[in-house]
């Protein structure tokens, strides 16, 4: 623990001084080109409409607001150029007469791209009868080509990280290092020796075959296998022969975590300006929002895997007790470091990542040390995987799920808990039940009710100078309260999915086969993805509980840890069974993903982390896809230097 924390210090104080130079920042774009990134000129036009016209416009992403007013009132033959954003599309409806307002035609769900140039144009064409078209003039960038190329070079980065493992392990190979390993020692063994001694007249012996690949395995077996949870094989009582033992690790899990760690890092960075690389306004799902809940769930699969790997070396609770109270305090605090505890105190954010983090993993950690048993009998681990074994679906359903009745009944009150907090009260001026970002949302009738019970507890509770004042919705609805994503009702729905990364992982250490294993994983990925899109009918946002990271809603836990089940499932199969795929370069991130992450946090702003670029996507794309890569090589390093930090 000691070196840890000095790992920890060095590393903090390192990255502190030596990247202080040169702070990012995004420099505006040429003075030539007025157009900025998710910007395109659209010219609205009265060809020959007898009366003045009002052009009105609405982003569809703002749901069920009013819409405003889009340049001026046009009279006949006249016509004006505006500046429009191309991030979302949008609805559009012309009036006649400012006053009376008369509906002449709409355009609804119309999507502008970057750097085009459109023209919006009405045209009476009979009494009383006009038509509205939007056409392009002028082409527009290549939006997408930025992405398709970072994609080309991740994969190609991937792909050679593959080929150069599987040449170092590769038999030939392996022949070469050995040969050269022999030669050095014989010199050493030449240049120490005395020359009167016999060692000079004997001969050394040739290594066999199987003793160069012997040798070989392991000079490389503590690279390739860092410290991880190993069960021993299991050798059958009414059986003479040994069955090869499921092995009681997960490496696909490592790989899954440092994925999700490189795509936090960029999208923390700015993902390349692009709004789906940005978390959701309200509703609906990014690729920003599925990070962390996957955090939050594979934290559960490690809490089985550890607390079972100390409860065999015969580690007294109190001690696991102990040390989930130390860790929760240590995330705590780092979060509370990362959002300024060195700043004012009465301005501090009380919550974030990785406090909600650490508030989850203590509640649930608690809940599995309480009632979960370690018995190293047969009913546990100890199967072998042979495909002539058969153990019942029934007897299977009752060692990884039903013997864990309490605290999946714990789960399914924290989860009512939730539902009945967020849909019963009764606010004042809000309607009951009410989760939208409040501000111009319903027609700006719900202003000051932004999140909700969620938003209103939270503003109570910490205190609105300790919140997120900057939520996602602020620039769309115009909401003026603030609110925080990570606030105090989404714990209940962060343990529930928490916990469903422990059910993944008590699915894990109880099965008896790959496949038994595969078929749980995939099962439950269904069964959550089915309660997820029956409780948002389908992903819509007028529904029973919509799929909102903001509010943690239920049915956004639910989507999320189907993903993380069906994903682990992918990636355990080809990394831990099949091993076609060693998980690098993600392995690396994942094995050291709390200290990676505080690191990325803090040079967020230092060079040669993130340096100054002109605001284009292609730019930024560039800039913010290599601030990932520049962590991924830190990991690299710590992975083969054998530096496991553990918080």
């Amino acid at each position: 623990m000691k070196r840890s924390w000095n790992y920890l210090w060095l590393f903090y104080i390192t990255i502190q001084q030596f990247f202080h130079h040169g702070q990012a920042k995004t420099i505006e774009i040429n003075a030539l080109d007025p157009l900025k990134m998710d910007e395109a000129y659209l010219t609205i036009s009265n060809k020959n409409y007898s009366n003045s016209i009002l052009f009105m416009y609405n982003m569809i992403i703002c749901e069920h607001c009013d819409l405003d007013q889009l340049g001026d009132v046009l009279l006949m033959n006249s016509s004006q150029t505006l500046t429009i954003s191309t991030r979302y599309p949008y609805d559009f409806q012309v009036l006649s007469d400012a006053k009376n307002k008369t509906f002449l035609c709409q355009i609804n769900s119309y999507k502008f791209s970057e750097h085009g140039s459109y023209l919006f144009e009405v045209i009476q064409t009979k009494q009383n009868k006009s038509s509205c078209t939007i056409t392009q003039t002028e082409k527009s960038s290549y939006y997408w080509l930025p992405i398709i190329i970072a994609i080309i070079i991740l994969g190609i980065i991937v792909f050679f990280i593959q080929l150069c493992h599987h040449i170092y392990n590769s038999r030939y190979f392996g022949r070469i290092l050995t040969n050269f390993r022999h030669q050095r020692l014989i010199n050493d063994e030449t240049d120490i020796t005395p020359r009167t001694s016999p060692m000079t007249n004997r001969q050394v012996p040739l290594m066999t075959h199987n003793e160069t690949r012997n040798d070989d395995i392991g000079s490389t077996a503590n690279i390739d296998n860092p410290p991880t949870l190993v069960e021993p094989p299991y050798i059958l009582n009414n059986s003479n022969t040994t069955k090869k033992v499921l092995s009681k690790r997960l490496q696909s899990l490592d790989t899954f975590r440092g994925f999700s760690l490189m795509v936090m890092i960029f999208v923390n960075y700015g993902g390349g300006g692009y709004w789906f690389f940005n978390h959701s306004v309200w509703n609906g799902l990014t690729l920003a929002d599925l990070v962390f809940p996957w955090f939050v769930w594979m934290m559960g699969v490690s809490i089985v895997l550890s607390q079972r790997s100390l409860l065999k070396k015969k580690v007294r609770k109190l001690s696991i007790l102990l040390k989930i109270c130390r860790r929760t305090v240590m995330l705590f605090l780092f979060g509370l470091i990362l959002q300024g505890g060195h700043g004012r105190p009465e301005d501090l954010r009380i919550l974030g990542v990785l406090q909600r983090l650490a508030l989850c993993y203590f509640f649930t950690a608690i809940l599995v040390l309480i009632f979960d048993t370690f018995e190293d009998e047969y009913n546990s681990s100890q199967w072998p995987t042979g495909v002539n074994v058969y153990r019942p679906i029934r007897t299977e359903l009752s060692n990884t799920i039903l013997q864990f009745w309490p605290q999946w009944l714990c789960i399914h009150l924290i989860g009512v808990s939730w539902i009945l907090v967020t849909f019963v009260p009764k606010l004042s001026n809000c309607p009951r039940g009410y989760v939208g970002p409040g501000g111009k949302h319903e027609h700006g009738r719900y202003i000051n009710c932004t999140g909700g019970i969620a938003g209103y507890l939270d503003r109570v509770i910490l205190g609105s100078s300790h919140i997120l004042n900057d939520p996602t919705c602020k620039v769309i609805y115009k909401t003026q309260i603030p609110y925080d994503p990570e606030g105090l009702l989404g714990i209940l729905t962060g343990i529930v999915l928490c916990y469903l990364g422990v059910h993944a992982g008590h699915t894990f250490i109880y099965s008896t086969r790959v496949r038994r294993v595969c078929a749980h994983w995939i099962a439950s990925g269904f069964i959550c993805g089915f309660l997820g899109l029956l409780l948002s009918k389908g992903g819509h946002s007028d529904s029973w509980i919509p799929i909102n990271k903001n509010l943690w809603s239920l049915s956004f836990i639910f989507i999320l840890a189907s993903l993380a089940f069906i994903i682990l499932t992918i990636l355990y199969l080809l990394v831990d069974v099949f091993k076609l795929f060693t998980g690098e370069p993600w392995l690396w991130l994942g094995m050291n993903s709390i200290v990676l992450y505080v690191a990325h946090e803090v040079c967020s702003q230092s060079f040669p982390v993130q340096f100054e670029v002109t605001g284009t996507h292609p730019k930024l794309l560039a800039l913010h896809v290599y601030g990932a890569l520049f962590w991924t090589l830190i990991a690299g390093i710590m992975y083969y230097k054998k530096i496991f930090i553990a918080i």
